[in-house]
């Protein structure tokens, strides 16, 4: 057989090269984990196929990249809403982290972030959180495609705690062996995480900078997300968060910097300057009150873009659909130009861009021969899909992301037909709530003292 696994594809928008063309009755043919045929369908492509999947009612197109978040947040997910920034994240979101994350939670809460992101068609995620070498293994198991970046911050960690006096000196070794155990991995990546300049020293960021040159391994940084930050590394440093990052050499092609949403023309330069990528979160940025990073005045510089959904403790989905939708739409209103962004270019953050942000763009983000094959389809039967003017105008302003129907990650299937196939959804909700109630026992305790 040509094709361990061939697909009709009733509306293929393959997005080669950013080209929003799409192929009417289109095919893709895979050999294991590749595309090795896109083409228009023939008869002859299903009896090539050892499995086929007819999906001549779909759109198909390249499986979503969420360029930021924190997946096992997902068990925060209408905790403390609708509460300042500063408040939200150091006087509720710490000490409750600092009370209740435990191997246990990060396991429960990136189950269900997997079962989140392969329902809306997510086939890569760029993940921060505490016990990665947990988050790792859950997102091996769902069969996603991830970075998974290790924390770093001035102070223990949660899963650092039992390490007393050894955790701070101890964590260049632990990342070590955690980069030795996925280095050669196909779908899961090391990465170094940094939490933010407000909570990490110059020391610090050093050593993560001899860390990230030594082994080859990118950096996944929270940078410029609120005034406030860069008011208080102007007052503190003399410098921007940007500027003090590019004086320390940590800037690169391998930085990713999640947020960018206050950066001057000065900081700017220096991103571009150093090929750093800033990574857009619409809707954290607007929920939280942050702002909007002018995107389209970044990409118009050459910086690459990606799009994240950041933790759903601040979004509250992790729908790429959602984000593409709210992204674009802001950014018109912002610039009161309703051509400041359009449709094709949030497909493009949302996949091959994406892709290209966080270095992966060789491998993933759009359908072709010689790529890894990702790839989703969407159902297009229901009254908010129809009529089908255009399937990149109902992708962006009408999908809502449940309509997809298969998620193909690496050549294996981790949706069917709106079924999962690799983990157990019932399980997962029942250890979700009782996650809860250990946040609520949290917080009960802490208002008791």
């Amino acid at each position: 057989m040509a094709f361990d696994l061939g697909i009709r594809c009733g509306h293929l928008l393959t997005l080669r090269g950013g080209s929003g063309e799409v192929i009417p009755d289109g095919f893709v043919g895979i050999r294991g984990n590749r595309i090795v045929e896109v083409a228009v369908f023939q008869p002859l492509h299903q009896k090539d196929s050892l499995s086929f999947l007819d999906l001549r009612t779909r759109i198909v197109m390249p499986g979503l990249v969420n360029a930021h978040t924190h997946l096992a947040m997902s068990l925060f997910r209408g905790f403390e809403d609708d509460v300042p920034f500063q408040e939200w994240l150091f006087n509720r979101i710490f000490p409750v982290e600092a009370k209740s994350v435990d191997a246990e939670f990060v396991k429960t809460g990136v189950e269900l972030s997997a079962l989140e992101c392969i329902r809306f068609g997510t086939t890569t995620v760029n993940d921060m959180y505490f016990y990665t070498e947990t988050g790792a293994e859950v997102l091996d198991r769902a069969g996603l495609r991830a970075r998974v970046a290790w924390p770093f911050m001035d102070f223990p960690v949660p899963d650092e705690k039992h390490l007393g006096a050894q955790a701070l000196s101890s964590r260049a070794e632990r990342f070590k062996k955690f980069h030795e155990r996925y280095r050669s991995h196909s779908r899961i990546k090391p990465c170094l995480g940094p939490h933010a300049p407000y909570t990490c020293g110059d020391e610090l960021l050093l050593q993560i900078k001899v860390l990230s040159e030594s082994l080859g391994v990118p950096i996944h940084m929270h940078v410029a997300e609120t005034e406030q930050e860069v008011r208080d590394s102007l007052e503190r440093y003399g410098k921007t968060p940007i500027q003090r990052l590019f004086d320390l050499g940590l800037l690169s092609k391998n930085f990713f910097a999640a947020h960018g949403v206050f950066l001057s023309e000065a900081d700017q330069n220096l991103v571009r300057k150093a090929g750093a990528s800033i990574i857009y979160n619409p809707d954290s940025n607007m929920k939280l009150g942050s702002g909007v990073a002018p995107i389209p005045l970044y990409r118009k510089q050459g910086i690459p873009i990606g799009l994240g959904t950041d933790g759903a403790a601040s979004n509250n989905d992790l729908s790429m659909f959602g984000a593409m939708d709210i992204g674009t739409k802001v950014q018109k209103l912002s610039h009161h130009d309703n051509t400041a962004m359009v449709a094709l270019d949030a497909l493009n953050l949302a996949t091959l861009e994406g892709a290209r942000a966080i270095g992966l763009d060789s491998e993933i983000g759009s359908i072709e021969v010689g790529k890894c094959a990702d790839l989703i389809s969407i159902r297009t039967d229901f009254p908010h899909m129809q009529p089908l003017h255009s399937v990149l105008s109902q992708l962006v302003y009408s999908c809502q992301g449940l309509e997809v129907d298969h998620v193909i990650c690496d050549g294996s299937l981790l949706l069917k037909g709106g079924e999962f196939q690799t983990l157990e959804a019932d399980a997962i909700y029942q250890n979700a709530n009782q996650a809860r109630a250990i946040i609520q026992a949290s917080l009960e305790s802490n208002a008791s003292h």
